[in-house]
C-alpha cells in the first residue's frame, strides 16, 4: 500500500490544481472539515477526517461519517484543522510523503498558519514529507543540512523562505547564488533553477523552498 497521502483542508477552491477538481489524481486521502465533503463531490473517498464539522448541515456530516474509515473531532481551538489533520495522520498510518491542497488563497493568517505550523517541535518529524501544492506553487520544507532541490517542470521561479533563525545559508549553483546568509524570517524570492537540480544548504532552523510558475 502507498505510503503517500493526499490532504484537502478548507481553503478556497478557486487555486486547487484542476487535476483535483476534476477527480483524475490517485492515491489516498484525508481532509479537514469541509474538505472532506469537497472530496466526495470531486469523487475521492477520504479514509481520515477531523474537525468540529459545525459548517456541514446534519446531512452533510451524515454523508462524511458514511465513507470515512476513521473520524477524528476537534475539541478545542488549540490547534488549527491543519495541525490536527497531521497529527491524526502521523497515528493513522505510515507515511513517506504528504501532498496538502487547500491551504494556500484566500485568509492570510490561515496561509501563514499553515506555513509556520511546521515550526512546532510536534510536527518536527514531518517536514521533510511535506508539500503545499496548489495550480501555482509547490512548497516544500527542509531542516538544517545539505540538500538537492529538483525542478518542477511546470514552474519557473525558486524561493528560499527561512521560517526561523538559520545560520549560513548558501545557494549553490542557482541563477542567483547566496553565500553564508545568517539570519531570521526572510524571503529569498525569484530566483531561478539552472538545470533540473539544485543545492542548497544551511545549519541550524527551517526553510520554506517555494516553486512557483508565473
Amino acid at each position: 500500500m502507498t505510503k503517500t497521502f493526499q490532504l484537502l483542508v478548507g481553503g478556497p477552491t478557486q487555486d486547487l490544481p484542476e487535476a483535483l477538481v476534476q477527480g483524475t489524481l490517485t492515491g489516498r486521502w484525508a481532509a479537514a472539515d469541509r474538505g472532506a465533503l469537497r472530496l466526495l463531490t470531486y469523487g475521492y473517498q477520504p479514509e481520515l477526517v477531523v474537525g468540529d464539522f459545525d459548517s456541514m448541515t446534519k446531512a452533510e456530516q451524515t454523508q462524511v461519517f458514511a465513507h470515512a474509515q476513521k473520524v477524528v473531532p476537534k475539541l478545542d481551538q488549540d490547534q488549527t484543522d491543519t495541525e490536527l489533520l497531521l497529527k491524526s495522520l502521523e497515528t493513522y498510518a505510515d507515511v513517506d510523503r504528504i501532498d496538502i491542497y487547500g491551504a494556500t488563497g484566500g485568509r492570510l493568517d490561515q496561509l501563514f498558519s499553515n506555513f509556520w505550523i511546521f515550526t512546532q517541535p510536534a510536527l518536527n518529524q514531518l517536514i521533510e514529507k511535506i508539500h503545499i501544492i496548489d495550480q501555482y506553487n509547490d512548497v516544500t520544507f527542509y531542516r538544517a543540512g545539505q540538500h538537492t532541490i529538483y525542478k518542477n517542470p511546470q514552474m519557473r521561479y525558486v524561493g528560499f523562505m527561512p521560517l526561523t533563525r538559520v545560520e549560513h545559508l548558501t545557494l549553490v549553483d542557482q541563477k542567483y547564488p547566496l553565500t553564508d546568509w545568517s539570519g531570521g524570517p526572510f524571503s529569498w524570492s525569484s530566483n531561478e533553477f539552472v538545470g533540473n537540480e539544485n543545492h542548497f544548504s544551511f545549519e541550524q532552523g527551517i526553510v520554506a523552498v517555494i516553486q512557483s510558475r508565473n
